[in-house]
């Protein structure tokens, strides 16, 4: 079964003609998520019947983005309260205080580890099975099965919980792994669930970075979250309501053991280029070189927990939770659900990660459950996907070329058009598998969608992050 992804001419054709409804975001997945918020800004016709103490003073109301919050955010320097968006603030939740256990002793004899892991194994995938029978129970009957381990699990669980009544859902796209698709087809099969493929052609990902930057709340870092965002529409038009997501898996469970490092040499090449755009007053804001953004978060909490949720707050779920509540479907996290993500991080850090492998212990506790080629199959890179290795590539560069003209990004204040200008020249010139392509075309991504966002809270619009 395939969706059909409508009109060529009308790439917008996908996606359904709904408004984000409102409502509390869906419990168990860290508290990650802040509670709904809602701008201080007024419309053009609200500001004619606003009170003074509404409109920030006798002039015109303050919209759109806060510059220096601007700048901080594109140097990873935006503390976990404070939003991109004037006149609101953000909630930072406390996180958990789960520390993981100690290594089983050397002292034990090889038999006494194997029957220690074996039981660590049996708890965690114990949980896992609860909270996807919860879910179930409770209505969830399609799971997002992208052939990795993590959604083949719950594929397998919920199958388990509600034979012949699950539904799993792919994405056709150009860069999606062909082997994850293949095992994605083969879980289907085995599992007993029909599987839904949703074709994304590329030439339907440029027209929707607008809508999938104003629905997600947030600037974007590739292609990806454009093609999610076009997923969960589909998904909504062809009957699915609620749907379950691995997302959170790698951040509970050490499915990268060098996340940590990759964040943090990521991020530091994020602001070398981020400093060459900004103009000189905010350039050097703050001293962020010896400091990543999660050290800001709740120091009570460890840095593996820390640095987690920034990865799912600022990365993962704004696109998993709020691009597809746009389309009124809901997404499931179990993996994020404390019953199951308080049991993975008391485990011992040992049993989780062994010779670079991630998740060792969740991949053990699964034999029989999913077959080994996608059980065993290591990790494949989310974010290298960008514009600029896109056959939509001479579109992507005239939609950057449009949204970093100097109309929309003098607005933002901290942005020096012309050399956002330069770098996007530079871009021009540059192959797609060259060394820095990655991180150009990430920070090209953030600017346009701050000016988009920009543009959009200034016009009085609802606000972002609410």
């Amino acid at each position: 079964m395939s969706a059909s992804s409508g009109d060529a001419s009308s790439p917008l054709a996908i996606l359904p003609s709904y408004q984000s409804p409102s409502g509390e975001p869906q419990e168990s997945v860290w508290r990650l998520l802040p509670p709904p918020l809602r701008a201080r800004a007024t419309t053009p016709d609200e500001k004619s019947r606003a009170e003074p103490s509404e409109t920030h003073g006798a002039s015109s109301p303050l919209m759109g983005l806060e510059p220096l919050c601007t700048a901080a955010f594109l140097l990873h320097a935006l503390p976990p309260h404070q939003s991109l968006f004037r006149g609101v603030d953000r909630v930072a939740p406390a996180l958990p205080r789960v520390h993981r256990e100690a290594a089983p002793a050397p002292s034990l004899s090889t038999e006494a580890q194997a029957q220690l892991h074996d039981e660590q194994a049996r708890r965690l995938v114990a949980a896992c099975s609860d909270v996807v029978g919860a879910r179930v129970a409770a209505g969830a009957r399609d799971v997002s099965l992208s052939g990795g381990v993590d959604s083949a699990v719950l594929c397998a669980l919920a199958a388990r919980h509600a034979p012949g009544r699950v539904r799993a859902w792919s994405m056709e796209v150009h860069f999606a792994d062909e082997t994850e698709r293949r095992n994605a087809r083969t879980v289907a099969r085995l599992t007993g669930v029909d599987l839904v493929d949703v074709p994304i052609p590329d030439a339907v990902l440029p027209d929707l970075f607008e809508p999938t930057v104003i629905a997600t709340e947030t600037p974007l870092l590739n292609a990806r979250v454009i093609a999610s965002f076009a997923f969960y529409a589909a998904a909504r038009l062809l009957g699915a309501s609620v749907m379950l997501s691995g997302a959170g898996a790698d951040e509970v469970l050490r499915g990268n053991p060098n996340a940590m490092a990759a964040t943090a040499a990521r991020i530091e090449e994020d602001r070398r280029l981020a400093r060459a755009v900004l103009r000189p007053p905010v350039d050097n804001l703050g001293d962020t070189r010896d400091e990543m953004p999660w050290s800001l978060a709740d120091a009570e909490a460890t840095e593996e927990v820390r640095h987690a949720a920034w990865v799912l707050r600022e990365l993962v779920l704004p696109p998993e939770l709020r691009g597809a509540r746009t389309h009124r479907l809901t997404v499931h996290t179990p993996y994020l659900d404390t019953r199951f993500a308080d049991v993975a991080l008391a485990l011992p850090e040992s049993s989780l990660s062994r010779e670079g492998v991630g998740k060792w212990l969740f991949r053990q506790g699964v034999r029989g459950l999913v077959p080994d080629e996608v059980r065993l199959a290591r990790k494949t890179p989310r974010y290298g996907h960008t514009a600029l290795s896109s056959p939509m590539r001479a579109r992507w560069l005239e939609l950057y070329r449009a949204w970093l003209s100097p109309s929309r990004l003098e607005p933002l204040e901290v942005i020096d058009p012309k050399a956002a200008l330069a770098l996007l020249e530079h871009s021009t010139r540059m192959a797609p598998d060259a060394p820095e392509a990655s991180a150009v075309d990430r920070l090209l991504m953030r600017l346009c969608s701050l000016a988009m966002l920009h543009a959009h809270a200034a016009r009085g619009s609802s606000c972002p992050e609410s």
